[in-house]
């Protein structure tokens, strides 16, 4: 009996840790990072009207329409950088308020872009180090806890998302288990968030930065299923 009851509870921790293991299932199209680096990075590798063709068609108009908002996205920031840091900042911020542009279709959405980026705390650089995505996700969600009904708000799900996960990127186990736990968390809870959104650019947004080995630095971790005890 207690041979049997020993062999079940070893075959359900097994089962466990093999679900644990287990790919993540999404029920979104793979867009190869392209998506995230459009609204986060730009420059190479970002989406193109020759991936639409190969997209299937529930998401194509989607996605044209970001495709579309970018070409036509017009900066509101007004340069005033004095320097090579704080030109740095403001293009940094400026992709936060295009980012909102091509995806958020409300009413004086250009200038709620704006105003947000332009009070936004960006850092110049980050330096491999947690502290500086942690304040940029810190503020952000500042920002929601003022303005909870904010139409920014599914965008700024993934932002501070984004943000968490390149801090947990920068860390190591052995000597940050609480802190890796709490962004990962984080990072679940908003990520969570954001594919809830009426709109599933957002979920499409979520599921392909979720699906990239890393976004900031390699790491051996994924906060999608860290686990500080294993």
């Amino acid at each position: 009996m207690v041979h049997a009851i020993c062999t079940s509870v070893f075959a359900i921790v097994l089962a466990v840790a093999a679900f644990a293991q287990s790919p993540p299932v999404y029920d979104t199209p793979d867009l190869r990072g392209k998506l995230y680096k459009t609204i986060f990075v730009q420059g190479a590798g970002t989406l193109a009207a020759a991936d639409l063709a190969a997209a299937p068609e529930s998401v194509r108009a989607r996605l044209q329409r970001v495709l579309d908002r970018r070409v036509a996205f017009t900066s509101r920031l007004q340069p005033g950088a004095s320097d090579l840091h704080a030109v740095a900042v403001e293009a940094k911020k400026r992709r936060l308020e295009a980012g909102i542009v091509v995806l958020i279709d409300a009413p004086e959405i250009q200038q709620l872009a704006a105003d947000y980026a332009q009070a936004a705390k960006v850092l110049y650089e980050w330096e491999g180090k947690p502290d500086g995505p942690l304040a940029e996700a810190s503020d952000a969600e500042d920002f929601l806890k003022r303005q909870p009904s904010t139409p920014l708000a599914p965008y700024l799900y993934v932002l501070i998302a984004a943000r968490q996960r390149a801090a947990f990127e920068t860390m190591k186990p052995d000597a940050d288990k609480a802190s890796m736990t709490a962004a990962a968390k984080k990072y679940r809870t908003f990520l969570q968030r954001a594919r809830s959104a009426e709109d599933s650019i957002f979920r499409l947004l979520a599921d392909d930065m979720d699906r990239q080995p890393y976004i900031y630095v390699k790491s051996e971790h994924h906060p999608r299923d860290f686990d500080p005890d294993t």
